[in-house]
């Protein structure tokens, strides 16, 4: 009997031991293999050009006098003045600043600026490449993995729930996706770990607790200044409900890291600043909310989560009881938040917090199932979209939903992106130019344009902004390309400007794919062999 606990105690050493270990070897070949394929897409694009210029000039500059980067959202633009502002660039510019896109030096202020001094140190590091561009953010989601560990293991007390909680995120084929990108994603899934472990950590009384916090809450802001304000929210309410701390305290810790954000918060302008919504508040909302149960955490396990939390209250110890509360509510918060801040239900809007839904799902499969069973439970909730069916009741999938009843469709996109050859036509289109263009040729394109000013040297001329589509004052564009699949694009500039001149049409076989590398669940429907070839075409002098 001795021997059989000692073999026991023995065999939960090396699982605590291992589990990590096997985790980070797994995180390290999901987030690493084949990063450099494909080329960046449009938004990974728009931070690694503007961690050029960071690197250039010292400041991300949406314009460099030569090539100029928009916020990318159609609806934001005033169709009543778009014609004025296609020809002349001094136009255009006085109108996105006056819109507060970018500063009157045209430094951005859409996105914080420590995204793109990551990105900036990547490039630097390792050269001006996709490579350099991504691994930064993939390095940022392998940490991520290690703070939801120490969260799980610290405060709920099981290297099982742990090692589940750690598995789940890493089966999260979209959280993968994303945090493969070139942008803000896996960075904000890390310091929104870091930002909950220094506030457990300053709640539990420890030594400094208190600025940590406020240190890891500053850097979150620093890189999305988007998502931090519900969690800053809930971190706050829940201090003062609980009660860890006198009430001046918690006030005092709040107030520092109100002044310690303040000048930031006026430099970017979020206050007078609102996105141009698409769509009513209860369409985000369901679409959203559709997002959160399908990719983040189902809201069955939110709602189960949530009771059985509150019929066990006092068996549970204080602190799991506060973090898994937390995690409730900050998923809740986030499903009210971003129908009413942001212009679309994008997932990337609420990607980071999967590390969040892999919590909660790990805890109720090891409270409800125990432990020997706790695995089956992980196993349905990661392979399987049985858990997030009720809701599709209420609230039914959008038009580009093509899931399965069975398995995770989400699996084989996540696969196919890895381990496969995806269908890359910016790159297929960048090295047809790298072929026929002259470097100094003008290349006029509707969209995916900004991977052509980080992979060419050419000016570039167009996007959704339609910037200096009909300027000719530096000559007329060598090329123009046409993706038609973008139907978000503002047309008629584009039409005129192909008509004022003779084209030759090349003949390609890329196929016309609305976006490139895009994460996003809305993107991974289209099939390349159905779709046409884009349109390129040559100037006839």
């Amino acid at each position: 009997m001795l021997s059989s606990g000692v073999e026991t105690r023995s065999m939960r050493r090396r699982f605590e031991i291992l589990a990590p270990l096997l985790l980070a070897a797994l995180a390290a070949f999901l987030l690493l293999w084949r990063l450099s394929e494909p080329y960046l897409w449009q938004d990974e694009a728009n931070t690694a050009v503007l961690a050029t210029r960071m690197l250039q000039y010292g400041r991300p500059l949406a314009y460099d006098g030569v090539n100029f980067i928009g916020i990318d959202h159609i609806t934001a633009e005033d169709t009543a003045t778009f014609d004025q502002r296609t020809g002349d660039p001094h136009t255009a510019l006085d109108y996105d600043i006056r819109r507060g896109d970018f500063q009157p030096d045209f430094a951005w202020k859409w996105q914080p600026w420590g995204l793109f001094t990551v990105a900036a140190a990547g490039l630097k590091l390792i050269g001006h490449t996709t490579l350099g561009a991504r691994l930064p953010f993939a390095i940022a989601a392998f940490f991520a993995v290690l703070p939801l560990y120490r969260l799980a293991r610290r405060y709920c007390g099981s290297v099982l729930l742990a090692s589940l909680a750690a598995l789940l995120l890493l089966l999260n084929a979209y959280w993968i996706l994303h945090s493969r990108q070139c942008r803000y994603y896996p960075l904000s899934s890390l310091l929104l770990l870091l930002t909950l472990l220094a506030y457990m950590r300053w709640q539990s009384g420890r030594r400094w607790g208190a600025a940590a916090f406020v240190l890891s809450a500053w850097c979150w802001f620093q890189v999305d200044f988007g998502t931090v304000w519900p969690v800053f929210a809930v971190l706050f309410v829940a201090a003062f409900l609980t009660r860890a701390h006198s009430f001046g305290r918690t006030t005092g810790v709040g107030a520092v890291l109100a002044a310690v954000l303040a000048p930031f918060v006026i430099y970017y302008g979020l206050w007078s600043r609102r996105s141009v919504q698409a769509g009513d508040w209860t369409e985000r909302f369901h679409g959203n909310l559709f997002n959160m149960n399908q990719y983040i955490v189902p809201a069955v396990v939110v709602v189960l989560a949530a009771a059985l939390l509150a019929q066990r209250w006092k068996s549970i110890a204080a602190e799991e009881r506060r973090l898994v509360g937390i995690a409730c509510a900050i998923v809740i918060a986030h499903t009210l938040w971003v129908p009413t801040a942001t212009p679309e239900a994008f997932l990337r809007y609420i990607i980071m917090m999967a590390p969040l839904g892999a919590l909660l799902s790990a805890w109720l499969a090891v409270r409800v199932c125990g432990p020997r069973w706790a695995w089956l439970g992980a196993a349905v909730l990661a392979l399987t979209p049985w858990l997030s069916l009720p809701l599709h009741l209420l609230v039914p999938p959008p038009d580009w939903y093509t899931g399965s009843l069975l398995v995770r469709s989400e699996l084989g996109y996540a696969r196919d992106d890895i381990f496969g050859h995806r269908s890359d036509p910016n790159g297929l289109v960048i090295e047809w130019l790298r072929r026929n263009a002259a470097p100094t040729d003008q290349i006029l394109i509707n969209y995916e344009d900004i991977p052509l000013m980080f992979y060419l040297p050419n000016p570039i001329r167009g996007g959704i902004a339609a910037f200096r589509v009909e300027d000719d004052s530096h000559g007329s564009p060598a090329y123009a390309i046409l993706r038609r699949s973008a139907g978000f694009v503002y047309w008629p500039p584009y039409e005129r400007e192909i008509a004022r001149h003779q084209w030759s049409v090349e003949p390609v076989t890329i196929p016309d794919l609305t976006w490139g590398n895009n994460p996003d669940p809305m993107a991974q429907g289209e099939n390349p062999s159905e779709a046409p070839p884009i349109w390129i075409a040559r100037l006839i002098r």
